[in-house]
């Protein structure tokens, strides 16, 4: 999903922006790793259902976000890139849903504003989409690209106590970020042209890196507990 056709506005970049994706997925799965290793000392069902609160109100940010995307820049894309973009906003509808119902599952609340420990990421993302037109897709394909890491160790904790719905759920949701991650990443190598261009995706990229990864951790369900 890192080269893709369609576009050359990357290649000055590309090597420097796999480096980010690479470490971003890394932390995430280090982080959902030390999830699972607390959660098996404490299994409780309302814990797993704190640590996916986050997950569900991204996906409904993306919502939020890819829509606005569209309405403000998507006039300066193909229609084709419009079309992707909206097709990607439908389905995380559908995963917001799809989280929301794992959540209910285990006996938590699915959330309707942005949880504490999201808030930094949100913030952050938002802000991208005003600086710059690619600046938001930089930050979501990195967030969304980080999330790959999580799968595995979800799968396999899923899988160990017995929460079949969240498991397949999330193999559900690994099949699509495949075509989302991808699909930023071509509208990226299209529609950057300039210099200022390629150092805002990079800045965008950064900022993700630091952030997407901490609400996959044990402390960000004590913080989310504590509220």
């Amino acid at each position: 999903m890192r080269r893709i056709r369609g576009g050359e506005g990357l290649d000055d970049i590309n090597d420097e922006l796999d480096e980010i994706l690479d470490s971003v997925v890394e932390n995430t799965r280090q982080a959902t790793e030390a999830f699972f290793a607390a959660y098996d000392q404490n299994p409780d069902p309302k814990i797993l259902a704190a640590w996916l609160q986050p997950r569900a109100w991204r996906e409904i940010d993306y919502v939020f976000l890819l829509n606005e995307q569209i309405r403000r820049y998507g006039l300066a894309f193909e229609r084709r890139h419009i079309t992707l973009l909206a097709k990607q906003s439908f389905q995380e509808a559908e995963h917001y849903e799809m989280v929301g119902r794992a959540i209910e599952s285990l006996g938590g609340k699915v959330p309707v504003s942005t949880p504490p420990q999201a808030k930094p990421w949100s913030d952050f993302l938002w802000d991208c989409l005003e600086r710059h037109p690619l600046a938001a897709i930089a930050a979501w394909n990195c967030s969304e690209t980080s999330a790959s890491g999580s799968f595995e160790p979800t799968f396999r904790a899923g899988e160990r106590h017995g929460f079949d719905e969240v498991v397949r759920i999330y193999k559900q949701i690994e099949n699509d970020e495949k075509f989302h991650v991808g699909l930023g990443r071509q509208v990226l190598a299209a529609y950057a042209k300039t210099d200022t261009d390629r150092e805002e995706i990079l800045r965008a990229m950064r900022g993700m890196r630091d952030l997407a990864w901490k609400t996959f951790t044990p402390e960000s369900v004590t913080q989310a507990r504590s509220a």
